[in-house]
């Protein structure tokens, strides 16, 4: 399993996005990449690409080095990484995962979908929104060069390590028993129109019998100190805020 989770370079001062190419490499385990269709500068989004690993506590800790080595290599500290859907108008990022020896079928990109892509939804900010429908389509993938595949459907989980840590070990999870998960939600007309709309209360409520099954999983105890605080964060009703810095939640002492 692998991921590359993108994030901007915002100078406050004048906002504008600072290209993410003056720092990063286009290679490495934190990089730059292409902007959106339009945007001028060559490589303006960063990128994080940890090696990848076979279990989400050791693919997580490769996000942490690869967000100390995006630290290192970004010595200006008065840029804010802005992470999540679009923290600015017209800036779409992804929080792409990559499956290795997974079949690619239509039943586990559903299933990725309904228990991952809408939990996930609920804890968007207005801002994130913005990305669809031409972003964050419901069953992006694209095939990989190692032999697996890319899911393109969330944003950028690097607005929390606690949103991180969740979506990634859920992920992981419903891989591994898509089959035991038999829900499909969002295949109802009025759930994926408000799944594109943004429009959480419909989706909030087809969550609850879907969780139950999550947490009804074998395997799911072992995965569950991931996995609560973050099904904690959308039974709050709280979301993230993609205005905020998220530096110091992965490079220093801020709380996630």
């Amino acid at each position: 399993m692998g991921m590359d989770p993108e994030f901007l370079l915002l100078r406050v001062s004048t906002g504008r996005v600072v290209p993410a190419s003056r720092y990063l490499p286009a290679d490495g385990v934190a990089g730059c990449d292409a902007g959106p269709p339009g945007t001028r500068g060559a490589f303006p989004v960063a990128e994080l690409r940890p090696r990848p690993r076979g279990e989400p506590r050791a693919l997580l800790a490769q996000l942490r080095s690869a967000a100390r080595q995006a630290d290192r290599l970004i010595a200006d500290r008065s840029l804010s990484w802005l992470a999540g859907g679009m923290p600015l108008r017209g800036w779409a990022l992804g929080g792409h995962l990559h499956f290795s020896g997974a079949a690619l079928t239509a039943p586990l990109l559903r299933a990725l979908d309904s228990y991952l892509a809408l939990p996930i939804a609920l804890l968007e900010d207005a801002r994130a929104g913005g990305r669809r429908p031409r972003y964050g389509v419901l069953g992006d993938f694209r095939l990989q060069p190692h032999g697996g595949f890319e899911y393109r459907t969330l944003p950028s989980f690097l607005v929390s390590p606690v949103v991180a840590r969740g979506a990634v070990t859920l992920a992981h999870l419903i891989v591994s028993h898509y089959e035991d998960l038999p829900l499909r939600p969002l295949d109802r007309e009025d759930l994926h129109a408000a799944y594109y709309r943004g429009d959480k209360p419909p989706l909030r409520a087809a969550f609850e019998p879907l969780k139950a099954q999550l947490r009804a999983l074998e395997g799911y105890a072992a995965a569950a100190d991931a996995i609560e605080p973050l099904l904690r964060l959308i039974e709050s009703g709280r979301t993230w805020d993609e205005t905020r810095d998220v530096r110091g939640l992965w490079c220093g002492g801020q709380a996630p």
